[in-house]
């Protein structure tokens, strides 16, 4: 191919100047970390809420395996759930009704709290949390170790987000600035 007249022979096309300015690529970086912490926060209660529900659904079918991430509470109420079956078995289906109602009602709340702090409710990530604290201690008055390894380890992860969506957003520019861009 010939050089045209109006292009030099030995220079390459011009790149156009970046368009963003440091600050707002930072601002914009530290947006994406956000969601992303906040979307990481979020599924660590929809992973308790799903394997809540597992282990209800394992109780049900008297299993001798449980996934110690999930709930003591649901636990709890599955016993209770089993041992009024037991009990009183003319009101076996009324029990189990109210046994899977009181575990969906469970299930469904810490389902919903991760769902909403994926939608950036910074305040959520401490009351889960704290929840989840308390279900740990329950897990540890059974006497659960195992149990309360989990509960420990979950709540580490969900204390390091909140942590960390907290500085991020102090650090963060308003998000006023981005769309000026």
């Amino acid at each position: 191919m010939q050089p045209t007249n109006d292009q030099p022979q030995n220079s390459f096309p011009q790149t156009p100047e970046n368009p963003f300015t440091p600050a707002q690529m930072q601002a914009g970086m530290i947006q994406q970390q956000l969601t992303l912490a906040f979307s990481a926060a979020g599924s660590n209660f929809y992973s308790i809420a799903v394997f809540s529900l597992i282990n209800s659904v394992i109780n049900y079918f008297e299993g001798n395996v449980y996934f110690p991430i999930g709930l003591g509470i649901t636990q709890i109420v599955d016993g209770f759930s089993a041992a009024l079956q037991q009990e009183l078995p003319q009101a076996r289906m009324v029990i189990f009704g109210v046994n899977v109602a009181l575990n969906l009602l469970i299930v469904g709340l810490v389902a919903l709290t991760g769902f909403i702090i994926k939608k950036r409710v910074k305040w959520l990530i401490a009351v889960g949390g704290g929840l989840y604290l308390l279900d740990g201690l329950l897990v540890l008055l059974f006497q659960d170790w195992i149990g309360g390894a989990f509960h420990a380890y979950f709540l580490y992860r969900v204390w390091t987000n909140w942590q960390f969506i907290n500085r991020a957003s102090r650090a963060a520019v308003p998000q006023s600035a981005i769309e000026t861009i």
